[in-house]
């Protein structure tokens, strides 16, 4: 019997049609009605492919093992049953050692070959393990998704405090410089350096809790997008018509942009206020979580 014809009669024992065996193995039917009828012969990893989904060995797919039992007619009977046994109860082997799976061990697990995406549908295949084999690797999959989540947490970390600790050394620098230069006589020099720490600490806040992906990044981005709409104009097709319009246009543009500096200064003094407050609750909740619902 050829491969191509213990292909098609494995198939037909299966209850599968041609299509059917295709799309599990992600082939063409056309590459499969070659295969059965000797036109063109699967690689390896299909043949282990095949093996599994009939419950065989690959020896047994190329015909090895048959002839390996005619060769074994005088040996003991016990000697070519154990070998025969294993291959008819479909048994399967284990994908993490290569060793064959007995059905008291066998852990099937669904492995994804195909990620939906675009209207498709994902695609799974099934992996055979021992189970102690299925558990070893799930211990591994956890200690690797662990190290992964502590190596975002980290570079989060730096990220929020690196930037964080930027802003508020500035503030805390320009604060302090304004309040001894012009508030010389005006404000007690303790006064001034505690008022320009606690500016610098709440910059530093404010810069903390908007990359972290909290609340006051949408306070901040709302009051800083505040505007006035101005009305439309009406003028006559003249010479001081145009130039009234031009010079209505330039103030609208001064007072949008007045406008624009004052709501982003209120951005930032509204953002930063309710930073200061928020800012323990924001690190707890970022410590508790590992930082996975940073930026």
């Amino acid at each position: 019997m050829t491969l191509g014809q213990r292909l098609k009669k494995l198939r037909s024992e299966k209850g599968l049609t041609q299509k059917d065996l295709a799309d599990q193995l992600h082939v063409s039917f056309q590459t499969v009605s070659k295969w059965e009828n000797d036109e063109n012969e699967p690689d390896i990893s299909t043949l282990k492919e095949l093996a599994k989904l009939y419950g065989c060995s690959v020896d047994s797919l190329l015909g090895d093992e048959e002839e390996f039992i005619e060769e074994a007619v005088a040996t003991p009977v016990e000697q070519v049953t154990q070998t025969i046994i294993v291959h008819e109860n479909g048994m399967h082997v284990c994908e993490s050692c290569n060793k064959d799976i007995p059905a008291e061990e066998l852990a099937i697990e669904n492995v994804c070959v195909r990620s939906g995406g675009r209207g498709r549908s994902a695609e799974y295949r099934q992996a055979f393990y021992h189970k102690s084999c299925l558990k070893e690797i799930q211990k591994q999959r956890e200690v690797a998704a662990r190290r992964a989540r502590l190596e975002h947490a980290s570079k989060i970390k730096k990220l929020l405090f690196g930037w964080g600790i930027a802003a508020g050394v500035i503030a805390l620098g320009a604060a302090l410089a304004l309040f001894l230069i012009y508030g010389k006589g005006i404000i007690h020099p303790a006064l001034a350096v505690l008022y320009s720490v606690l500016i610098g600490y709440s910059m530093f806040a404010m810069l903390y809790c908007i990359i972290s992906g909290s609340y006051i990044g949408d306070v901040f981005v709302w009051c800083a997008s505040l505007s006035i709409k101005f009305p439309g104009l009406i003028f006559s097709w003249d010479i001081e018509g145009f130039i009234w319009v031009i010079a209505m246009k330039i103030l609208f543009a001064i007072i949008g942009f007045i406008v624009g500096i004052m709501a982003l200064l209120f951005a930032i003094v509204l953002s930063a206020t309710l930073s200061g407050v928020s800012f323990p609750f924001v690190l707890i909740h970022n410590i508790r979580t590992e930082y996975e619902n940073s930026f």
